[in-house]
């Protein structure tokens, strides 16, 4: 009886001290977690830069490190090139439009608080917001608010940069030491995964490109036939939201609903039907046409993991969720479901095509 008694505390004990370890592991991981994002966004960038430099490596023959160079300066050409074209343009429309929304959503205002169930929604929405400027401490402690936000994105953002610029400089290298961390027996499986992990977010980038290139134009297209002023900056917004999946096309809405609705209530029910049709047939044609070559996601699985890591980090959890889950769907079926629940003994093969230039 003894001998039971002391078993069962001992398993009792050892059950907790795994429950505590889990969520200490947790809250480590929710402390770190922006750190862990910026590392990701680096892998993310070095596969963008590696995926072009091993093309440009593989069709015209040239040495990876003489293509990756060749790749950094187009994009800098291309970018640079898009900024000084657009520029002129964007900016007058951008600043006709943060002249333009203020007007449009006091007249949204405006007309929702003549309805009944308008007047119930505005309840709820603090009808004086000025008073929060009224005082020259709270303006002062905004602007130093927005002025370190801003500084943080520009900071991340450029961690992001160079880190995939060290990681796309020496794929092979970075690859073969983390590798090397695992047992030998177990080294070219895991070779395997880093690979298939690799094409998938290549073609999750592809992906994400040619929809952000279609909703881009169709969007410029249908608000210029609409009669909608500042078409090129709303498709712009648009087309950069459109790399959140699920939630960007919406969020898309909050710039442009207003804006038309300055035209007429027919206008701004013409934009919604737009945008609506446009993400109808990204999110029903286009994508899963993509999707059946390059990636496929479950909506729901993306969409709460979404939420998961919009709660935990913020916007830099929500933008790079896609590609996250997408990885992570990759090791667990390779390495949770094929080694271990329906693992067979069967001799692991070399991988056949490394996409680390060695």
């Amino acid at each position: 009886m003894e001998n039971s008694s002391s078993y069962i505390a001992e398993k009792a004990g050892i059950v907790s001290f795994v429950g505590l370890l889990l969520v200490a592991l947790f809250l480590l991981i929710w402390h770190v977690a922006n750190f862990f994002l910026l590392v990701f966004g680096g892998i993310l960038f070095n596969v963008l830069l590696s995926a072009l430099a091993y093309f440009l490596h593989r069709k015209i023959k040239l040495s990876y490190t003489f293509s990756l160079v060749l790749v950094i300066v187009a994009l800098v050409i291309v970018l640079g090139s898009t900024v000084l074209l657009l520029a002129p343009t964007v900016s007058q429309q951008a600043e006709e439009l943060s002249q333009s929304l203020p007007q449009a959503f006091q007249n949204l205002k405006n007309n929702l608080s003549e309805t009944k169930w308008g007047q119930q929604l505005l309840a709820g929405i603090p009808q004086k917001p000025g008073k929060f400027l009224s005082n020259n401490k709270d303006v002062l402690g905004q602007l130093t608010g927005v002025f370190s936000s801003t500084l943080s994105v520009l900071a991340n953002l450029l961690i992001i940069i160079i880190t995939g610029i060290y990681l796309a400089s020496s794929p092979g290298n970075y690859k073969n030491g983390f590798v090397r961390l695992f047992s030998p027996s177990y080294r070219n499986r895991l070779s395997q995964v880093l690979d298939q992990c690799y094409d998938t977010l290549s073609n999750w980038l592809l992906s994400r490109f040619i929809s952000m290139i279609v909703v881009g134009v169709t969007t410029a297209v249908g608000l210029a036939l609409l009669g909608i002023p500042l078409p090129m900056v709303l498709a712009i917004i648009a087309a950069f939201l459109n790399f959140i999946p699920n939630l960007g096309p919406y969020l898309a809405l909050i710039p442009a609903l207003p804006l038309a609705y300055l035209q007429g209530p027919d206008q701004a029910l013409y934009v919604f039907l737009l945008y609506m049709g446009i993400q109808t047939i990204e999110g029903y044609v286009i994508t899963p046409m993509l999707d059946k070559k390059l990636v496929s996601m479950p909506p729901a699985l993306l969409l709460f993991g979404q939420v998961l890591l919009g709660i935990l980090v913020g916007i830099s959890g929500i933008l790079l969720a896609s590609p996250l889950i997408a990885v992570l769907m990759v090791v667990v079926k390779e390495l949770y479901i094929k080694d271990f629940l329906e693992r067979k003994k069967r001799p692991v093969s070399a991988p056949e095509n490394s996409k680390a230039i060695k």
